[in-house]
C-alpha cells in the first residue's frame, strides 16, 4: 500500500528501500563527512564511522522483511552492532528507540504509529549522551523528529518538510559551537545524519521504487588540514568503543559508573547489548569494569593523541607502522609518530586489545589456568588504518613480527594489495620484541634523515639480518605449547632440566642453543654471548625486556653497560602475545649489529 496518509500503513518494502537508500546517500558523502569532523575531536573519521554503520544496515537489510517491525529489528540490531563514534552510537539509540516505542503499540505498521515514534526517541537518543551538546547531530535529529508532528496529513509532504526544517538546523550548528565557527564548518555528526534522511525521504517521494546496490565499499579518509585549523590537543588519549553483550544494567547506571573514566561518553543500550563509546587514558580499567557487568564481544581504542599530533604536524612523509610485538617505550613511539596494529588477545570470553587494554603484568597475574590465546590484526583493522595514513603520507612502511611466528604479515600484505595511490611496503622483519623494536628503530632513523623511500626499504632488508634477540626463560612449557620453539628438542631439554638460550633463527622461527644445567648458569652464557658479539662485529646498540621481571633486566643492564660501555637503548616489558608463550620472569636482550650499516 502507498504511503500518502497519516491512517495509512507503510509498506515494508518501501520502508526497507527508505533505509538502503538513506544509507548509500551517507556512504556517498563520507570523505566529506571526514573532512569536516572537528568535533568533539579532529580525528577525521565521522564519515568512516558513520559509513561502517550504514554498511551493515545495508547488509542486514539485504532479505525482504513482512513486516515494518521486521525492518525496523533489523535496523535496530544493525545499528547496534555496526556502531562506531560518538555520532553512530546516538544513531544506534536513535533507531532503537523507535524500535522500542513500536514494540508498545498496537498498529506498528501504520503512518501515525511511526509518527509518534520517531518523536518519542528523541529522548532516548538524549539519554544516550551523558551531557549533549546542541549543534550535533542530536539537535537535527530533533528538529528533523519534531518537525514530522506539525499535522500535515501527507506522508510525503511530511518528509520533504522536515528535511527542510532539519537543513535549516544543520546550517545553524556553526552558531551553536564555536569550533565550528571557528573552523567555517557544520557538524560532521549533523551533516552525517541529514545525508541520511535525505536519501530516506527521496525513496519515499520517488515515483519508481528504487533498487539500491548493496555492495561493500571501501571506506577511505580524507583530510583537509586547512578545515581542522582551530583544533586543541585531546586530554583523554583514546577513543575507546566496546560492544556488551548479557548486560543487565540501565544505561543510566552505566553512565553513572563509567562517566569518572574520561569523557565524550555515549551509551546505547537494548535487549540485552550495549555499545558503549569513550575517551579516556584508562581503557584497561574501563574494560576491566565492564567485563563485570556484561560480557566484552568487540571494541577497539583510536590513539587520538597521535592522530592529533600527525594532522598537527607530521615528523615525515614517509608513515612508519609495525605491530604490538615489537617492543618498544610507549614514549617512543608517540615522540616519533611511529603507528601500532594491535595484536588481540582473548581470555576466557573476553577480547583484549595487547598494549591498551591488556599489559603483560596485568595478564601474568591472572589466574593461568585460564585459556588464553592471539591473533594478529583483523584485515578490517589494518585497511582502516591505511585509509588514515594514505591522506596524510606521501608512502607508507611497515615492519611486522616474523611471519614464521604470526600470520600478521600476510595479512597486512593482503590489505595493501587492495589498496591504490600510495605507495606500501611490507617487510617481515624476520624477527620478534625487543629485536623487532630495535629495526623499526632504524627504520625510524632513516625516515627522520630524509633518505628515499627505496632506500630505507633496502635498508631495511638488509639491517634485518643484523638483529638477534637472546631469551633466559623460567619455564618451556609456555614456548612449547605455543609452538614457539621446536616441541621435540624443547620437551627433552624440559625432561632433563636443560636452560637453553631461545633465539630466532635467520627467517624467524624459534630456536634452542647453549644449553645450561641452572637459570643462573644460562643467564651468564647469554651476557657472554652478547660481549662476544660486540668483540666479534661491533654492537650499535641494545635493548632489554622482561616479563614481570624489571629488577633482573636492570641487571642485566647494568652489566652489559660495564662490559660494552654503553647503556641499553631501553628497558622495557614485553607485549601480552610475547608474555604469553616466554612466562612470567623472562628477560631477554636483543642487539643490533653495526655490519650492514649503510652509509
Amino acid at each position: 500500500m502507498e504511503m500518502t496518509q497519516v491512517n495509512q500503513s507503510i509498506d515494508p518494502k518501501k520502508l526497507r528501500l527508505a533505509f538502503q537508500q538513506g544509507a548509500l546517500q551517507l556512504i556517498q558523502h563520507k570523505q566529506r563527512l571526514n573532512q569536516i569532523n572537528v568535533f568533539p575531536v579532529s580525528d577525521g573519521d565521522t564519515g568512516s564511522n558513520l559509513a561502517s554503520l550504514m554498511q551493515a544496515i545495508l547488509e542486514e537489510t539485504t532479505d525482504e522483511s513482512q513486516t515494518v517491525i521486521e525492518v525496523f529489528e533489523k535496523v535496530a540490531d544493525a545499528s547496534l552492532i555496526g556502531a562506531r563514534g560518538n555520532s553512530g552510537i546516538i544513531f544506534a539509540q536513535y533507531f532503537n528507540g523507535i524500535y522500542n516505542h513500536l514494540l508498545k503499540l498496537e498498529e506498528t505498521d501504520s503512518v501515525k504509529s511511526f509518527l509518534e515514534s520517531v518523536k518519542v526517541a528523541i529522548t532516548e537518543a538524549y539519554q544516550a549522551i551523558e551531557r549533549p551538546v546542541e549543534g550535533t547531530i542530536i539537535t537535527v535529529i530533533r528538529s528533523w523528529a519534531e518537525a514530522l508532528s506539525n499535522g500535515e496529513p501527507n506522508l510525503e509532504n511530511l518528509l520533504s518538510n522536515a528535511l527542510l526544517t532539519a537543513k535549516t538546523a544543520l546550517e545553524n550548528t556553526p552558531n551553536q559551537l564555536k569550533v565550528l565557527k571557528k573552523n567555517q564548518v557544520v557538524d560532521a555528526g549533523a551533516q552525517g545524519f541529514y545525508f541520511f534522511i535525505e536519501g530516506f525521504t527521496h525513496a519515499f517521494v520517488a515515483k519508481n521504487d528504487l533498487q539500491p546496490e548493496v555492495k561493500q565499499q571501501k571506506i577511505t579518509l580524507d583530510y583537509s588540514k586547512e578545515n581542522h585549523a582551530h583544533v586543541t590537543e585531546p586530554t583523554e588519549r583514546y577513543c575507546t568503543e566496546i560492544l556488551l553483550d548479557q548486560v543487565q544494567l540501565s544505561k543510566h547506571d552505566l553512565q553513572e559508573q563509567l562517566k569518572d573514566f574520561g569523557d565524550s561518553l555515549v551509551i546505547a543500550v537494548n535487549r540485552g547489548k550495549a555499545r558503549i563509546h569513550i575517551h579516556t587514558n584508562k581503557p584497561a580499567e574501563v574494560l576491566a569494569y565492564l567485563s563485570i557487568v556484561g560480557q566484552p564481544i568487540q571494541q577497539k581504542a583510536d590513539d587520538m593523541l597521535l592522530q592529533y599530533q600527525v594532522n598537527k604536524q607530521r615528523k615525515a612523509p614517509i608513515a612508519l607502522v609495525t605491530d604490538s610485538i615489537a617492543d618498544l617505550p610507549a614514549e617512543y613511539l608517540l615522540n616519533n609518530q611511529i603507528h601500532v596494529l594491535p595484536m588481540n588477545i582473548l581470555i576466557g570470553e573476553t577480547s583484549y586489545i595487547d598494549k591498551i587494554t591488556i599489559q603483560s603484568d596485568q595478564f601474568l597475574a591472572m589466574d593461568q589456568r585460564t585459556a588464553a590465546t592471539s591473533s594478529q590484526p583483523t584485515l578490517k583493522t589494518v585497511e582502516n588504518l591505511f585509509s588514515f595514513l594514505e591522506t596524510r603520507y606521501e608512502a607508507i612502511l611497515v615492519i611486522t613480527v616474523a611471519g614464521k611466528l604470526s600470520g600478521t604479515f600476510h595479512t597486512v600484505k593482503e590489505a595493501a594489495k587492495r589498496r591504490s595511490g600510495t605507495r606500501i611496503e611490507v617487510v617481515d622483519s624476520h624477527q620478534n620484541s625487543a629485536a623487532q623494536g630495535l629495526l623499526v628503530m632504524a627504520a625510524n632513523e632513516w625516515i627522520q634523515a630524509g633518505r628515499s623511500f627505496d632506500e630505507i626499504v633496502a635498508a631495511v632488508l638488509t639491517k634485518r639480518d643484523q638483529m638477534n634477540i637472546l631469551v633466559s626463560v623460567d619455564d618451556l612449557n609456555p614456548m612449547i605449547q605455543s609452538g614457539r620453539i621446536p616441541q621435540v628438542v624443547g620437551r627433552l631439554a624440559k625432561t632433563v632440566n636443560l636452560k637453553p638460550i631461545v633465539s630466532l633463527d635467520p627467517l624467524g622461527e624459534g630456536k634452542l642453543s647453549n644449553f645450561a644445567f641452572s637459570q643462573a648458569g644460562n643467564e651468564k652464557k647469554i651476557l657472554t654471548e652478547v660481549v662476544k658479539a660486540n668483540e666479534e662485529k661491533v654492537i650499535k646498540r641494545y635493548a632489554l625486556i622482561h616479563a614481570d621481571e624489571l629488577a633482573k633486566a636492570q641487571r642485566w643492564g647494568q652489566e652489559l653497560q660495564n662490559k660494552l660501555g654503553f647503556a641499553p637503548s631501553f628497558i622495557t616489558d614485553v607485549s601480552t602475545v610475547v608474555a604469553m608463550s616466554a612466562g612470567g620472569g623472562s628477560v631477554a636482550v636483543a642487539y643490533e649489529l653495526e655490519e650492514g650499516e649503510v652509509n
